[in-house]
């Protein structure tokens, strides 16, 4: 099987095993994990392409306003890249927390601004933290070159 042929494969993959471990309010969110894997091995411009189709499925999926998933990804796939490059010190926990929090950030504020509010603020910082927490760790099998 051809490279071009096995990512719609992962992509679909991913979105049902997300559907399938999700709980209730908590959802691992697996498909940023490929949107950043995307953004930090391959770069910007690779990773900000699988973000905005990632995004795409997502909104078009959710069935509300399209818009909001691949503004969120599409920022997600570009953000590693620049992480890594020495704009800090790279941990992948970190970097993981920032992209999580950027995206989910992002998908809210276009809701709440163009929409409506999805859920109060406070419930949203909560939220977002434990599915941060959740996710982040995640981060550390998906590392920058330079550090295996």
């Amino acid at each position: 099987m051809n490279k071009t042929a096995k990512k719609p494969i992962i992509v679909a993959g991913v979105f049902l095993i997300q559907s399938v471990i999700s709980i209730e309010l908590i959802k691992l969110n697996l498909t940023l994990l490929l949107v950043y894997y995307f953004g930090l091995k391959k770069g910007e411009l690779q990773g900000v392409a699988v973000g905005i189709s990632v995004g795409f499925l997502e909104d078009t999926l959710s069935g509300q306003l399209i818009g909001p998933g691949m503004l969120g990804k599409g920022l997600a796939g570009i953000l590693p890249a620049y992480l890594s490059d020495g704009f800090f010190i790279w941990t992948p926990l970190l970097g993981m927390l920032a992209v999580f929090a950027l995206d989910e950030t992002v998908v809210y504020t276009s809701l709440s601004i163009f929409s409506q509010r999805p859920a109060p603020l406070q419930d949203f910082i909560a939220l977002t933290f434990v599915k941060a927490l959740i996710n982040a760790p995640f981060g550390w099998l998906i590392r920058p070159e330079d550090d295996r």
